[in-house]
């Protein structure tokens, strides 16, 4: 076996080389191309994935600033698609503004790349009309920032934003604001407010106004090692201009950690709903939780008595979910829920989701209850004599047929036996015609993360996500949708249906790309990491080498070692360790490539914890960390192999094990934050 072996690692090298080879021209190529290609209007638009994010957004700064002149333009045609945009009916307490919506940021993705915006847009319901205003001094382009709009926010009123990430055109990196901005519904313009103290930068996080007060709860960041869900509670005075952190509250009283979830007005302060968050638990992965639990903040201008009030549901609520998103109807003082996602784990590999597109309503007063939404079938002339018709003569037929003619809402209905007809078979009743004022033909794509507004009585909806499972696509919406919420009686679709323009360019692989070239990058970044596993793995599965160093020992240190072996493999399946202790030691059964997969987000952190770095830098720290640490514990998994193979456990029992041990710490899709 052993010449068989030999001969096996020396073509593993030659491959090796050859690899080696071709990346070393891909590189000089790439070196070539980065010398000879231009400046300015000739930049490529690919090259936003090589450079810093820092070096992206002040490259985007300066050419901010060099547009002095503000500027206002007609759209000939509606806004590109979007998610995780700002989506605000007008503050104003001017006439001529109280019929306008405000588009802000976002985000787009195309299956290959994604597309963050800085856009300013307002929508003029009565003209069906889109401008954008742009400035030199604005907000740098971002996706899930937060912002309310309130008439006393500047003169004419105004919009306060908050945070909101950017991240590369490949999504490798991101970078989460801690700027506020108040944009003047007057001027049109950005003012930049600047403060000593506040919130961190984050995402995801929601923000409501109550009197003066600006109230801002949770989000996330995510700095590529691990997204970490915030709980904390600030108060911004928009008198003095400062933050105030609320830190009085018990926590066991109050909502945990949390992003995306629903946040709304009302007369004693804000209504908090659901939201999602990932949970960490001892030696598994992360596994996302979406919240459907309801919450009251009770504000009062004496900060130091604010407090958490948690909510019954009462009435017809929203079935669990995450990714729904809910608007504030201030003329009832209530809240309009749509849409939203559902994903459950079959197992470690697979993932079903539900998606909806169902409406409700949540009444803040008393103890709060939700409403369900429900299109209501217009009522035609004579619809009640034809259904009486259809219902003799199918009596006639058969006296025993039971028959529901009450529901006014099926009037229109055809009315069929609860059983077979006996024979002969009666005179068949008519199919009625394709209705084409069924409301139900009018609903929504199915979606999350949508965008919603409400004008007087009017719901807008724009844009959102939208996922098919075969092929597996994840599309960014562009359709603008109107509901009357008095009458309920149809959705009025502005702008299509969202699919009939979009392109995908990514594969039909869920998180896959079809682009080689962005395939090579990505294979490139991890060849380094591959490299080093495979250098320390040539010999992993080589039992000579194994007992070489184990008959090079004296029996005192086999001795020893079968001792700490013994001991080891309890605590191993202890389950009162700590999470730091689970994740830092390799598993009986495991390889450095197990144990390097399975942990590789824990010594990811460990190393921007000690050098700040990012990126690839961050990945080979890392992994370098965790080989360090799996050197220090290979004699003792060997001795343990050694120990199951002497008492000849059960083959299935390790097996199970192994499996146990190479399972994948995952973050899930970004969009579900």
């Amino acid at each position: 076996m052993a010449p068989n072996k030999n001969a096996g690692k020396a073509a593993a090298k030659a491959a090796k080389k050859a690899k080696q080879a071709d990346k070393a021209a891909k590189k000089e190529a790439q070196a070539i191309k980065a010398t000879t290609k231009g400046k300015g209007k000739g930049k490529d638009a690919n090259d936003d994935d090589e450079e810093d994010l820092d070096a992206i957004l002040a490259r985007y700064k300066a050419e901010m600033e060099a547009q002095a002149a503000n500027t206002v333009t007609t759209l000939e045609s509606p806004p590109p698609p979007r998610t995780g945009a700002l989506f605000l009916a007008s503050p104003s307490t001017l006439s001529s503004e109280s019929n306008h919506l405000y588009l802000l940021f976002g985000e787009y993705f195309d299956g290959s790349r994604a597309t963050f915006y800085s856009s300013t847009l307002r929508y003029d319901v009565v003209k069906d009309e889109w401008r954008e205003y742009k400035s030199g001094i604005a907000p740098a382009p971002r996706s899930s920032a937060a912002g309310v709009a309130g008439a006393g926010l500047g003169e004419g009123g105004g919009i306060l934003i908050f945070g909101g990430e950017y991240a590369s055109p490949t999504q490798t990196s991101f970078h989460h604001y801690k700027d506020m901005w108040l944009f003047s519904i007057k001027t049109h313009s950005w003012d930049k407010i600047e403060f000593k103290r506040g919130p961190s930068g984050r995402s995801g996080h929601r923000m409501v106004l109550w009197k003066q007060y600006v109230i801002l709860f949770g989000g996330f960041i995510d700095v590529g090692v691990k997204t970490n869900y915030l709980s904390d509670l600030w108060i911004f005075d928009t008198t003095t201009y400062k933050w105030t952190q609320i830190e009085h509250i018990d926590k066991d009283r109050a909502p945990g950690p949390r992003s995306g979830f629903s946040f709304i007005p009302c007369p004693e302060g804000a209504i908090l709903y659901g939201g999602y968050r990932k949970e960490y638990v001892k030696g598994t992965r992360p596994k996302g939780m979406p919240l459907d639990d309801g919450w009251l903040l009770r504000m009062d201008e004496d900060l130091s008595k604010l407090k958490w009030e948690r909510r019954k549901k009462a009435g017809y609520a929203p079935s669990l979910r995450s990714g729904s998103t809910m608007a504030h109807w201030a003329s009832k003082g209530m809240g309009v829920l749509f849409g939203g996602v559902l994903d459950e784990e079959k197992d470690e590999e697979s993932m079903e989701s539900v998606f909806y597109n169902d409406l409700f309503a949540y009444n803040p007063a008393g103890n709060g209850r939700w409403t369900s939404l429900n299109l209501k079938r217009r009522k035609k002339a004579g619809g009640k004599r034809r259904a009486k018709k259809i219902e003799v003569e199918v009596k006639d037929d058969d006296e025993d047929m039971d028959v529901d003619g009450e529901d006014e809402d099926n009037d229109d209905e055809d009315v069929k036996p609860s059983r077979p007809s006996p024979s002969p078979a009666p005179t068949p009743v008519p199919e009625p015609e394709d209705d084409a004022d069924d409301p139900q033909k009018t609903v929504p794509l199915t979606r999350y993360n949508a965008m919603l507004a409400i004008v007087k009585n009017t719901l807008f909806i724009y844009g959102g996500i939208y996922e098919t499972v075969n092929p597996a696509r994840e599309y960014t919406l562009d359709d603008f949708i109107t509901l009357n919420l008095e009458k309920l009686d149809r959705f009025n679709h502005l702008r299509g249906t969202g699919l009939e323009e979009l392109e995908w360019k990514g594969s039909d692989d869920e998180g896959g790309s079809s682009d080689s070239e962005e395939e090579d990058e990505e294979e490139d970044e991890s060849d380094d990491d591959e490299e080093e596993i495979a250098a320390l793995d040539d010999d992993e599965d080589d039992d000579e080498a194994k007992e070489a160093r184990h008959a090079a020992l004296t029996q005192a240190e086999k001795d020893a070692l079968r001792q700490r072996a013994t001991k080891f493999m309890g605590v191993a399946k202890d389950t009162s360790r700590t999470d730091e202790d689970v994740l830092s030691t390799p598993l009986p059964g495991e390889n450095l490539r197990m144990f390097y997969e399975r942990t590789k987000e824990y010594w990811a952190g460990t190393a921007y914890g000690k050098s700040g770095s990012r990126g690839k830098a961050l990945r080979r720290e890392g992994f370098h960390l965790s080989s360090a640490r799996y050197e220090e514990y290979r004699p003792l998994l060997e001795e343990i192999e050694r120990i199951q193979r002497e008492a000849e456990l059960d083959a299935a029992a390790v097996a199970a094990s192994k499996r146990t041990a190479m399972g994948v710490v995952g973050e899930g899709g970004r969009n579900r934050r």
